[in-house]
């Protein structure tokens, strides 16, 4: 069984009331999921999320912008905020800042803090949401992927958050206790190949 999206840390939310694993509180809710999962004999991993851009300031903390790989507001998509106590509505995103390189880092960091964090609630593995235009994807992306430095450009620069996000995940949960979750991320004809996100 593969969890909801859960995110790492507070900036990845874009939908009000969703799940994270970035504080103790969120850590002890897990605990009664998974012990309830394995009393049914079953096993359990958590799908690590992040949605970068696909967000609002107002699921930010302190209203900031949301963090994305460029300046490039996320478009033919939703987020959905709270408008008022136990009410909801949708909204476009709100135009994002682009995170330095040095945030980057940190953020394969918050990826592999969120694995022990998913061991410690007593999942058995963890599954990396790199798919449907949030954060992984954004990177991937040539078209939410603007930037100069070591993370963009060549597609093998695109591709290095991810591989930094598994093996830095890896080496906390190991290999065979990690999944990736993709959509596919081209068109492909005889003639052309199109990135998508």
């Amino acid at each position: 069984m593969v969890t909801e999206g859960t995110q790492i840390e507070p900036r990845g939310q874009g939908y009000a009331w969703t799940p994270g694993i970035h504080s103790h509180a969120q850590i002890e809710g897990w605990k009664k999921v998974t012990q309830a999962v394995h009393a049914a004999g079953g096993i359990i991993f958590a799908q690590l999320w992040h949605v970068g851009r696909v967000s609002h300031t107002s699921l930010q903390p302190q209203g900031a912008q949301p963090i994305a790989p460029s300046a490039i507001t996320a478009d033919n998509v939703k987020v959905f905020i709270e408008t008022a106590p136990g009410a909801g509505a949708l909204a476009d995103p709100s135009e994002p800042r682009a995170l330095s390189t040095d945030e980057v880092s940190e953020l394969v960091a918050m990826y592999a803090a969120a694995a022990r964090n998913a061991l410690e609630a007593g999942f058995d593995g963890v599954e990396l949401h790199c798919a449907n235009g949030y954060l992984v994807n954004q990177f991937i992306s040539e078209h939410s992927n603007t930037r100069d430095d070591q993370y963009g450009g060549s597609l093998t620069n695109r591709l290095r958050f991810l591989k930094e996000i598994v093996a830095a995940v890896s080496e906390v949960v190991s290999a065979d206790r990690l999944g990736v979750r993709f959509a596919p991320l081209f068109a492909s004809t005889d003639e052309t190949r199109v990135y998508l996100g």
